[in-house]
């Protein structure tokens, strides 16, 4: 079905450049956000995630070998600090 409708000048330059920032149409990008007001997810796609975990538990408790990182080999995320280490020069 088309239809026309006004949309002010500034809303319409940010759906453009939206629509070219994801590589996609403006026609895409107006079926997909009114979408998803219309699914009541709103912009944001739903809760924000910390808000589903509020209240869910601690890591208070946790020991040192339950943190996920166990037999992990992959590279360090900054091999040029050195912390707590004596300084042998």
């Amino acid at each position: 079905m088309r239809t026309t409708i006004d949309l002010p000048d500034h809303i319409m330059k940010k759906a453009k450049l939206k629509a070219v920032e994801e590589g996609i149409t403006l026609k895409e990008l107006f079926l997909r956000s009114l979408d998803k007001e219309l699914h009541g997810q709103g912009a944001s796609g739903g809760p924000a995630p910390w808000k589903v975990l509020q209240g869910k538990g601690s890591a208070a408790g946790l020991e040192p070998e339950e943190s996920g990182f166990e037999g992990y080999s992959g590279p360090d995320w900054n091999t040029t600090i050195h912390v707590n280490e004596p300084d042998n020069t």
